[in-house]
């Protein structure tokens, strides 16, 4: 017997609060007789009308398959903008998580440092490890000290259209690595570090998809300190280092370490963070 293709009745259909709109329909069908699954979808595809008042055809749905026969739904929906569209009826607010786990950072010379011990053959002024050598032989091992490692994760759905275009994932891959240039999520200029995102979404079938959006956070410093010497403030990212020297003390004429000069450098880009749509 040959495959029979019924139209039942429209199906369900969504309107907007917002606009007042139809934005998704069904219409339901019926196939009788089938070959195979794949042949019932394909009828559909071909026989459905290829629009729904002002909503595009767009994909068919089997709702139900049992010895030959087949319930289908053929789904209209709008399309999504894609690219610069403004994507704010789609997206939802975010969810945050926060952690605060132990890290390290190294440093090669004390805040503040004295001899506690021994005689007075030589002085390591504020380097850390000094082996006691001077000239090119000198050297600095330093230590690991704990600090802080703060970082915040924000999860958002958004259009799949918008996640999954070139262009978005240009603009996402452009900020990793930056630091705020602004105040963001309570966060003063220059703390936050946007680390990237990601996402996992079926092919096709998906309205919207779900992204991670990774910060790492290194609080404001009001007055760091060097060796004794007040620097002044330092924001979270930049980075503050010395240069020493060893030179024979005149009065002694033994090896000394000099704290020569203590430089604050910038070494991340900052960036707006407000692309994000976060």
């Amino acid at each position: 017997m040959a495959m029979q293709v019924k139209r039942l009745q429209d199906g369900s259909e969504t309107w907007s609060k917002k606009t007042g709109d139809c934005t998704s329909a069904e219409i339901k069908y019926l196939v009788i007789d089938a070959t195979s699954k794949a042949g019932a979808v394909q009828a559909v595809l071909s026989g459905a009308p290829e629009t729904y008042g002002n909503l595009p055809f767009k994909e068919v749905r089997v709702d139900s398959y049992e010895n030959g026969n087949l319930e289908l739904s053929a789904v209209y929906a709008k399309d999504e903008e894609i690219g610069g569209g403004d994507y704010s009826n789609v997206d939802e607010e975010a969810t945050e998580s926060f952690d605060c786990g132990g890290g390290t950072k190294h440093m090669t010379h004390a805040i503040s440092q004295k001899r506690v011990y021994g005689g007075s053959d030589d002085d390591a002024g504020s380097g850390i490890g000094w082996n006691g050598k001077s000239g090119s032989e000198a050297e600095f091992s330093g230590v690991d000290v704990p600090c802080a490692d703060m970082r915040e994760t924000y999860t958002k759905a958004i259009s799949r259209n918008k996640a999954t275009s070139t262009a978005y994932k240009r603009q996402v891959a452009a900020l990793v690595g930056k630091v705020n240039s602004a105040r963001f999520k309570g966060w003063e200029p220059g703390e936050i570090m946007f680390l990237g995102c990601s996402y996992s979404t079926p092919s096709k079938g998906a309205n919207k998809v779900t992204l991670t959006y990774n910060f790492r956070i290194m609080p404001n410093e009001k007055n760091a300190v060097v060796a004794g010497h007040s620097c002044g403030p330092k924001k979270g990212f930049e980075y503050i280092w010395a240069r020493s020297k060893v030179v024979n003390d005149t009065t002694t004429n033994k090896p000394k370490v000099n704290t020569e000069s203590i430089y604050l450098s910038v070494v991340c880009e900052i960036a707006n963070f407000n692309a994000l749509g976060l």
